[in-house]
C-alpha cells in the first residue's frame, strides 16, 4: 500500500468503473468551462449536480459551479476562504437558499465527490436541498436557509450563463478561480439523484466511495456529462444531448491523467522544508523566494517498492539560481529546522542533483557527501529526468532525453550509470525539488511533471509535453521515453 501524505489512500483501491482523465484548473490563468443555456428548463424544481474534485489551493475562494444573471443574482457551489463548502443562491434580497458546511476541505492529496440534489417539491424543508460528500449525506451545517416548497430555481437551469471552475457571473475575479482537478462533471435537468447514483461502496473497500458508470442516467434536455476524454474538446457532452460546454482560455485548459480511480503524485503543502515556498498550477509549479537558505518541496506520495519516473523543467533565467532535483526519504520530514539542504539535522538518506553536475547526498549517519561527473544543466528550458529503482536501489538522472553517465535504468542489479543509494532500512521515498538563490536577486521556479502531461510554468499557463514519449506502463504522459518497468508515481502503478 502506498503512503499518501497526509494519509488518504482512497483511490489506491481498484474500482470496477475506471475514470481515465480529469481537467486541470489553475487559479491565475482566467480559465474555466462555461455554457449559456438557450432555453430555461420546463422543470425548475428538480436538478442534480455531481463532480469529483482534488483541491490544490487552500485559504481562498474556489468556484466549482455557478449559474446566474449578474453579479448580484446567482447560484453557486464554492469553497470559502476558511476552506468550507457553500452551496447558495443569492438575489437582490439576500439568500434564497444556502447550505454551508462545518467540514473543512483541506486535504490536497485526495479526491472528493460532491453531489447536490435540488428538489423543492418535498414537504419537509430539509429534504429540498441535499448535499452528499463522498457518498454520505451531510446533515449538520454551519448555516442553512431552505427554500419554500415548490420554489423554482431563479438561475440554475434558466437561460443564463453556467460555469465550472470560476465565478463567471461575478466579473471573473481572480480569487474565485478553482485550482486543482475535476473529473466526471454531471448536470441533471429535471431529476433528483442521490450520491449512490454516481458512486458506490463495495465489499473490497467498504469505507471508500468509488465512481460508477453514469451513462444510464436520465439527463434531461439541458443535462450534460463531461468526462474530459476528448483532449481537443474538454467541454464535450457525453450525455447524448450534445450540450457541449466551451473552454475559456484554452492554453490553460489541460486534460490530465489524475483521476478518482488513479491518484497521481503532486507537490504537497503538508511538508515544506524552509519558508517562502509557493506551489501553483495545481501543484505542478515550485517557486521559492530569493535568499541564501535552501527551500525544498516534496511530493504527496511516497514509494517503498517498485520503479518510478518523473520530470522537472527548469523555468528560471537567473544565473545565480541553484537547484536540487532528486529523492528524499520520509525520515527527513521529522526534522523541524534545516540550516542547509542535506546539512546538519538530516536524519535519513536524501539525494539531489545540482545544476553544476554534482550529486549531493546523505545517509542516515553521514551528511553533505558528493558524487561528481554528472551532466550540468542550465537555467531555462532544460528537462531533468529522474528514475528510482527500489528493487535494486539505484537512481538515474537524465537531461533532455539522454541518461547521464550512459545510464541504463533497465540494467537491473548491474546499475549501469546509476547511483547506488542507501536503502538498507527500506525507507519510504518522496520525489523532491529544491532551490536557493544566494545572491538574493530572484526566485527559483521549476515545473514538475509527475505524469499528468503538463509542466507548471511561471511565465504563463502550464505547458503540455511537446511530444509524448513511450510509456509501457500506460500510467502517465511524459516528455521523454519512460524506461521499461518504470512508471508514474500513481496508485495504479503502485498496485501493479
Amino acid at each position: 500500500m502506498p503512503l499518501i501524505l497526509p494519509g488518504n489512500v482512497a483511490s489506491a483501491t481498484a474500482a470496477a468503473y475506471e475514470v481515465a482523465n480529469s481537467c486541470q484548473f489553475h487559479t491565475s490563468h482566467s480559465q474555466y468551462i462555461q455554457k449559456t443555456i438557450g432555453s430555461a428548463s420546463s422543470t425548475l424544481t428538480n436538478w442534480t449536480f455531481s463532480c469529483w474534485f482534488k483541491r490544490s489551493k487552500l485559504g481562498s475562494q474556489g468556484m466549482l459551479f455557478e449559474a446566474g444573471k449578474d453579479g448580484n443574482e446567482y447560484s453557486t457551489l464554492t469553497f470559502n476562504s476558511d476552506n468550507v463548502m457553500e452551496w447558495a443562491s443569492f438575489s437582490t434580497s439576500g439568500y434564497d437558499y444556502r447550505l454551508e458546511t462545518k467540514q473543512q476541505f483541506r486535504d490536497t492529496h485526495a479526491w472528493y465527490h460532491v453531489c447536490l440534489a435540488f428538489d423543492t417539491t418535498q414537504a419537509t424543508n430539509t429534504n429540498r436541498l441535499k448535499m452528499y460528500i463522498n457518498g454520505t449525506q451531510v446533515t449538520e451545517f454551519e448555516n442553512t436557509t431552505y427554500p419554500a416548497e415548490d420554489y423554482e430555481d431563479k438561475y440554475v437551469n434558466q437561460a443564463y450563463d453556467h460555469g465550472i471552475g470560476a465565478a463567471i457571473i461575478q466579473g471573473d475575479p481572480a480569487e474565485s478561480y478553482f485550482d486543482g482537478y475535476m473529473a466526471e462533471v454531471v448536470f441533471i435537468d429535471g431529476t433528483t439523484y442521490a450520491a449512490s447514483d454516481f458512486g458506490e461502496f463495495d465489499s473490497d473497500s467498504p469505507s471508500i466511495f468509488k465512481p460508477k458508470d453514469v451513462s444510464g442516467l436520465t439527463f434531461g434536455s439541458n443535462g450534460a456529462y463531461l468526462d474530459f476524454e476528448d483532449s481537443d474538446n474538454l467541454g464535450d457532452d457525453e450525455s447524448g444531448n450534445t450540450n457541449d460546454w466551451t473552454e475559456t482560455n484554452t492554453t490553460a485548459v489541460h486534460q490530465c491523467q489524475d483521476s478518482p480511480t488513479n491518484n497521481f503524485c503532486t507537490l504537497t503543502r503538508a511538508y515544506p522544508i524552509g519558508s517562502s515556498i509557493y506551489l501553483t498550477d495545481a501543484h505542478t509549479q515550485f517557486e521559492s523566494a530569493a535568499g541564501s537558505s535552501w527551500r525544498i518541496g516534496v511530493g504527496s506520495i511516497a514509494v517503498t517498492t517498485g520503479k518510478y519516473y518523473y520530470e522537472v523543467e527548469i523555468n528560471t533565467a537567473s544565473a545565480n539560481n541553484n537547484y536540487s532535483i532528486g529523492w528524499l526519504s520520509t525520515n527527513n520530514l521529522q526534522t523541524s529546522v534545516w540550516t542547509t539542504y542535506l546539512g546538519e539535522g538530516v536524519i535519513g538518506p536524501a539525494v539531489g542533483l545540482g545544476k553544476a553536475g554534482t550529486l549531493y547526498y546523505s545517509t542516515h549517519s553521514a551528511h553533505t557527501q558528493s558524487n561528481t561527473g554528472w551532466t550540468s544543466y542550465t537555467n531555462g528550458g532544460n528537462i531533468i529526468m529522474c528514475a528510482i529503482d527500489l528493487t535494486n536501489n539505484f537512481m538515474y538522472f537524465g537531461l533532455d532525453g539522454t541518461w547521464m553517465k550512459s545510464g541504463d535504468p533497465e540494467s537491473g542489479a548491474t546499475g549501469t550509470g546509476g547511483f547506488a543509494f542507501e536503502n538498507t532500512a527500506g525507507y519510504d521515498w518522496l520525489p523532491s525539488v529544491g532551490g536557493v538563490e544566494a545572491a538574493g536577486g530572484s526566485t527559483v521556479h521549476m515545473g514538475i511533471n509527475f505524469g499528468n502531461g503538463t509542466f507548471g510554468n511561471v511565465s504563463g499557463a502550464p505547458s503540455a509535453v511537446a511530444s509524448a514519449g513511450t510509456n509501457a506502463s500506460d500510467f502517465g504522459v511524459f516528455e521523454f521515453n519512460v524506461p521499461s518497468g518504470y512508471g508514474a508515481i500513481c496508485t495504479k502503478q503502485m498496485n501493479e
